[in-house]
């Protein structure tokens, strides 16, 4: 009987092994690997287009290789049909070959059942595990005979060994509420496969309480799986405990059972999501909020519409369910900027999301390095880029910056330069962004050179032909007028740029601009002349109405390599003048003290009024007409009081608009 509970124990987790298998899907081969591995013997090698009897008897003369299979409660040798696979096939086999045992020991199991158990039919079984925790038997298939019941009978034999010596090595603290696998390290004379011999397994409070029986799977690794998802229990420490035989034994070492940890209010850290910006790179971020020791997986999503996830690893400080883990790092390849879900999942939970934005790529600067002169306070300075619309502040060891972004790509502001800097030293700036409080480096960003050109004064002649008054800022356009410029330029070293050849750039402070254009002494430009009359002195000629229109407020300014440009210098506003050819006076008498009279030229339009001196005009009431002959001349009558204050007065002219009247060349 003692053998056959050994046949019977190899037989039983030969069945059960090839039954999981089936179930599963898993191939056959994977199971008899895992049962030659805890039973010591060879992995049996089957042919699988053979017949499962012949399979079946294979894997027999395997498993039991010093007798064939024997059932010593039967004296008959019973042939059994089997339909249902592999794992059927062995079973029925084993029951269904019987033969005696030892010379008697038929006689006396016969003898027994007659005598102690009269009216009972006893068959061979063993057990297998069943659905839900319930455990069935397998026996032979055959009716039962008349006026006698049926009682199963399924042996093992008693170790007859001391419990094994176990400690549990792997992580000890277990979430509730859900499965955990256990590792075990045996002392010296034990093995964890001795646990097959195990039963009743408990989870035993330390503080006192009542047990709670839990289901424990020996796993071929050498490891345990504490099913933890149906006892009722709280956290606290517990000891894992079992019966050998009849004796109760525990593992050594406490196993901490806790509740899944709340992640409602984990959150990215400050810091780290300021490292999230596209185009970083994988970043380490850092989580906060939660106890984080049951976290098994992360991945991250796109927050619209919740696209498919991509799994990001993760690390503990202190490993898995190895206690209190108030922190984790996640490592994370910022995507494109955007907002986004990081999910993360506990021991049998769902998922818990925590929303986080990917920034945008910092912000970068184009023309490096700027060009500030020295002893210039405070000076322009203009940042060119992308992204620039995000910048809050510039700041630098170079000097003190002030200014705002233009757009994304312009930033426009000023640096007064601090005492002591030498002409060819570079700058780094720091950026401050919104959102971000780690200012961005731009290193090698600013460049000081010497003291840029200085327009100091400009002088300007109009040709007689204008024919009347100017203001001192009026430039007329139509009349090309000379200007003299007068510049300052020290390259910093004393040189006074003797060598350097000046740039003159022409522009529209306020608008109305026609046309830039920027000069070169001696290039040749149509309606514009440049000549340097001497260092330091420029001489302009250009008709200001091919730069702009009129109300534009010319500007030049003086480019030198490689200190720069020098601040724009006003030279004159561009103006609409008449070009007054001829006046004569008639003796037609408008009223008893007006006579009209008759101008002749162009751009006669502008003019609104005349008269005999600056402060008395007579308004024009008519409108000027072409001359037959010569569309570019033009005739306009006017009026003007009799008698003149003079003989030969003057004609004055009022522009349209203005209070004034100017003085013309022309006389009655």
């Amino acid at each position: 009987i003692a053998d056959y509970a050994d046949q019977t124990s190899k037989v039983e987790s030969l069945v059960q092994q090839l039954a999981d298998a089936q179930q599963s899907g898993a191939g056959v081969d994977a199971a008899l690997k895992g049962f030659a591995s805890q039973n010591g013997v060879a992995q049996p090698r089957l042919d699988s287009t053979a017949p499962t009897d012949q399979q079946a008897s294979m894997l027999l003369k395997t498993v039991l290789p010093a007798s064939a299979s024997y059932d010593p409660l039967s004296s008959a040798t019973t042939q059994v049909q089997q339909t249902g696979g592999l794992a059927a096939a062995v079973a029925g086999m084993f029951f269904g070959n019987a033969f005696g045992l030892a010379t008697g020991g038929a006689a006396f199991l016969e003898n027994l059942k007659g005598a102690v158990f009269p009216g009972i039919q006893f068959r061979s079984a063993f057990a297998q595990n069943g659905q839900e925790g319930a455990l069935e038997l397998c026996a032979k298939s055959q009716a039962g005979q008349a006026r006698t019941h049926v009682a199963y009978l399924w042996a093992y034999r008693l170790p007859n060994l001391k419990p094994p010596d176990l400690t549990l090595t792997g992580p000890s603290y277990l979430p509730i509420g859900s499965a955990s696998t256990l590792t075990l390290k045996a002392a010296k004379d034990s093995s964890v496969q001795q646990l097959a011999h195990a039963g009743d397994w408990r989870i035993v409070p330390v503080a006192g309480g009542s047990a709670a029986a839990v289901p424990v799977k020996l796993n071929a690794a050498g490891s345990l799986t504490l099913d933890l998802s149906q006892a009722s229990l709280q956290p606290g420490d517990y000891k894992l405990t079992a019966l050998w035989d009849w004796d109760d034994i525990a593992l050594d070492g406490l196993l901490h059972l806790r509740k899944l940890p709340d992640f409602s209010h984990v959150q990215i850290s400050p810091e780290s999501r300021q490292k999230l910006i596209e185009g970083a790179g994988p970043v380490k971020v850092k989580l906060t909020g939660a106890d984080f020791e049951f976290l098994e997986k992360a991945a991250v999503a796109k927050a619209a519409g919740r696209a498919s996830s991509q799994p990001v690893k993760f690390t503990l400080p202190s490993g898995a369910r190895a206690g209190d883990q108030e922190s984790a790092q996640v490592e994370v390849d910022p995507p494109a900027h955007g907002a986004y879900l990081l999910a993360l999942t506990q021991a049998s939970g769902e998922p818990s999301e925590v929303p986080f934005t990917v920034l945008p790529p910092n912000p970068s600067l184009s023309g490096l390095p700027v060009h500030v002169s020295l002893q210039e306070e405070p000076q322009p300075l203009h940042l060119e880029g992308e992204g620039l619309d995000r910048v809050t502040a510039v700041s630098s060891d170079a000097g003190d910056i002030q200014g705002a972004p233009d757009s994304a790509k312009s930033w426009t502001g000023t640096i007064r330069l601090k005492a002591g800097a030498k002409v060819g030293a570079t700058f780094a700036v720091a950026l401050k962004l919104k959102d971000i409080d780690a200012p961005v480096p731009v290193p090698d960003c600013l460049k000081i050179f010497g003291p840029r050109p200085v327009i100091t004064s400009v002088s300007k002649s109009v040709p007689a032909t204008v024919g009347l008054t100017l203001q001192p800022d009026e430039l007329p356009a139509g009349t090309v007028v000379g200007l003299s410029i007068s510049y300052r330029h020290d390259d910093g070293g004393g040189a006074g740029g003797a060598d350097s050849r000046p740039r003159v750039a022409l522009g529209c402070k306020g608008g109305n601009l026609r046309k830039a254009f920027r000069l070169t002494p001696d290039d040749k430009t149509p309606g514009i002349g440049l000549s340097a009359a001497s260092p330091g002195m420029l001489f302009l000629s250009l008709d200001p109405g091919l730069v702009g229109y009129p109300g534009c407020v010319l500007s030049a300014t003086i480019d030198i390599e490689p200190e720069g440009a020098s601040g724009a210098y006003a030279l004159g506003r561009v103006v609409r003048v008449p070009q007054l050819q001829q006046f004569t006076l008639t003796g037609e008498q408008i009223d008893p003290s007006t006579y009209a009279g008759v101008l002749k030229g162009s751009g006669l339009d502008v003019i609104e009024k005349t008269g005999w001196d600056a402060d008395h005009g007579v308004p024009v009431n008519s409108v000027p007409q072409p001359v037959p002959g010569d569309v570019s001349l033009q005739t306009l009558r006017i009026g003007l009081p009799w008698p003149s204050p003079s003989p030969h007065a003057s004609l004055y002219v009022w522009f349209r608009g203005e209070q004034k009247g100017r003085k013309t060349t022309l006389t009655e």
